[in-house]
């Protein structure tokens, strides 16, 4: 059992009055548009419902055009759910994300509506729909899937890579997204193009830990933020050093290193989620111990106070 639908994507411009598109700047929109439909139809529906996305080229004057295809594949085990409110068809997928036009905003007519303002409150009302309000005296409607989309940081890429990305280059002044049957379409124009470049994400803290630790230095840094490279054990890491008072004795030379000295420290970890993953922070709060790397033998000598204590023979 399968539910198929099909839209064209448009790009418009004096770059493209030879019906061409360069492949560099084509490949990532196609691959976007694919990893858009598949990122909203596993958020929507789950991993019960696959989709397949086809293309094929078609051409106007001034235009480069693609046309796809969405097959969504129900697997046998729910195919009689299809019927069910609880899945999305191909065809309303396409209006939630906006490629073509429904009863709703889809998700890039939503974009065009926000044009980057801030939201400032959603409430659910009925019939599975929220109203969004960006002032007191502005409301936009739209179905609650569609806030699920905005709110993913994936689709919110892959739209970039779809709509800004293109029209960003020169010559390239036009998106368009058509319903073949309808012939109604989804139009996003070279100067509305940063409503749908991604905004950047605020690093979110996950957790923090202080504890004791011994670092070996590997190479030292004075300027900025104090950045020294440590090692512990087969770890490598940069950290802050913020320990005023140490850094205040290397400065009157009272501290001194040579190579693979050793640091027992008040370590602080971080771990942080930003818009590119996450990532650890290190800061060294206190050195508590300053030891050199250099090492010396330890000789078995004989204690001074047992020769004393010895009987004579």
């Amino acid at each position: 059992m399968a539910d198929t639908a099909s839209f064209q994507i448009t790009y418009r411009g004096t770059a493209l009055d030879n019906n061409e598109m360069d492949i560099r700047e084509l490949a990532p929109a196609l691959v976007a548009v694919a990893d858009l439909l598949e990122e909203a139809n596993a958020i929507i529906n789950g991993g019960g419902v696959k989709i397949n996305v086809n293309v094929h080229g078609s051409f106007k004057s001034g235009s480069f055009g693609i046309d796809f295809t969405v097959v969504e594949d129900i697997f046998q085990e729910i195919m009689q759910l299809f019927n069910s409110p609880a899945v999305t068809s191909a065809v309303n997928l396409l209006t939630i994300v906006g490629f073509t036009i429904g009863g709703t905003q889809g998700l890039i007519s939503l974009l065009k509506l926000l044009r980057n303002r801030k939201i400032r409150k959603i409430e659910e009302i009925e019939n599975n729909r929220v109203q969004i309000t960006i002032i007191p005296e502005e409301t936009i409607i739209v179905d609650s899937r569609v806030i699920t989309l905005y709110k993913s940081q994936r689709i919110r890429n892959a739209v970039e890579q779809v709509i800004y990305r293109p029209l960003s280059k020169d010559g390239v002044d036009e998106f368009r997204s058509s319903d073949p049957k309808s012939k109604r379409s989804v139009v996003v124009q070279k100067m509305e193009k940063e409503y749908y470049e991604v905004p950047l994400l605020e690093d979110e803290l996950l957790g923090e830990n202080v504890t004791e630790a011994y670092l070996q230095v590997i190479s030292l840094a004075f300027k900025e933020d104090n950045k020294w490279r440590f090692a512990r054990g087969d770890q490598v890491f940069f950290a802050s050093v913020k320990d005023e008072a140490f850094l205040a004795r290397i400065e009157r030379n009272e501290e001194t290193f040579s190579k693979d000295d050793i640091l027992k420290v008040k370590l602080q970890t971080k771990d942080i989620l930003t818009g590119t993953g996450m990532h650890t922070e290190y800061t060294v709060l206190e050195v508590l111990l300053h030891r050199s790397a250099a090492r010396q033998l330890h000789l078995p000598m004989e204690n001074e106070n047992d020769d004393e204590n010895k009987s004579p023979a």
